[in-house]
């Protein structure tokens, strides 16, 4: 079971302030502490499963719900601006290394949150502090890009308007298995909701790293990287997963393509509940010193 706390407070303006939660899976001894980034529309409780059987092996887990996300401030799907959500990992990991002094750090993001932890990889304050990161699905590139208009309103919105949010419809029935993604569209903390600036941030910070231009003071591109995408992954799209990994140090890198997995990779398939995947990235984990 996890434990929440107020990781923050922040000071602002209507729904520009209030507390940032955060989520902690604990155990005595801990020999790794891995520090987990969530998706959009979803919040950290979702990693319950995943949390616990890293807990069997000694591994320790702390997340927090995104601005914008779950048990946290902000308008639902406003998660923005980015250096402002890089300022919040700081402090998470800030959290985990204070929790467990000594003890090797790793930083997973999934979908949004893996776009954000290749971002925080190279402009992250604190990105030479995390002994290895772990990223799935990464919002890269999407099997169905926006439409023209659509991308020139996030554009111009997230400049004008910038909370200004769109339906992302995401159909849970390609997450993955559905007794692992469990009541997704009844869960009150689910949303369907991205604003603009997210957007605009997210595609922005996309482009950027696949074309190798995202440039930052804090490079931690020299740990190593596990990253995983499922071949049946119908949101994110493979093709720039697999140009990150080109574009990566070979030496450093571990790439996995999964046949039969979904988009929410850690939630297995049709024909997996995604535990296979866990341990595999458990594995992974635990091989770091």
């Amino acid at each position: 079971m996890f434990r929440e706390f107020n990781l923050k407070e922040v000071t602002g303006k209507g729904q520009d302030k209030g507390i940032i939660i955060g989520y902690h899976w604990s155990v005595e001894a801990a020999e790794k502490v891995v520090v987990i980034i969530h998706g959009i529309g979803e919040y950290a409780g979702r990693y319950d499963r995943l949390a616990n059987i890293f807990n069997e092996k000694n591994i320790a887990v702390l997340s927090m719900d995104l601005r914008g996300h779950g048990k946290s401030f902000g308008k639902r799907g406003h998660t923005a601006p980015r250096q402002e959500i890089l300022k919040d990992i700081d402090d998470l990991i800030i959290y985990a290394l204070e929790a467990y002094p000594g003890v090797p750090l790793i930083l997973y993001g999934h979908s949004m949150g893996g776009n954000m932890v290749l971002d925080y990889r190279i402009r992250g304050l604190l990105a030479n502090r995390p002994s290895a990161f772990v990223v799935t699905a990464p919002w890269v590139r999407l099997v169905k890009p926006l439409s023209k208009p659509l991308g020139l309103a996030a554009l111009v919105l997230s400049k004008l308007g910038p909370s200004t949010t769109f339906e992302s419809k995401i159909d849970s029935s390609v997450l993955g298995n559905p007794k692992s993604v469990g009541e997704y569209k009844k869960d009150p903390l689910v949303h369907g909701k991205i604003s603009a600036e997210t957007a605009q941030d997210g595609f922005t910070t996309a482009r950027m790293l696949e074309e190798v231009k995202l440039q930052g003071d804090f490079n931690g591109k020299g740990k190593p990287i596990l990253l995983i995408h499922g071949k049946e992954d119908k949101l994110c799209s493979i093709q720039g997963t697999r140009a990150i990994a080109k574009n990566d140090d070979a030496k450093l890198m571990t790439y996995l393509e999964l046949e039969g997995i979904y988009h929410e990779v850690h939630n297995g398939g049709i024909d997996s509940d995604g535990t296979e995947v866990i341990l595999r990235i458990r594995d992974f984990v635990a091989s770091i010193d």
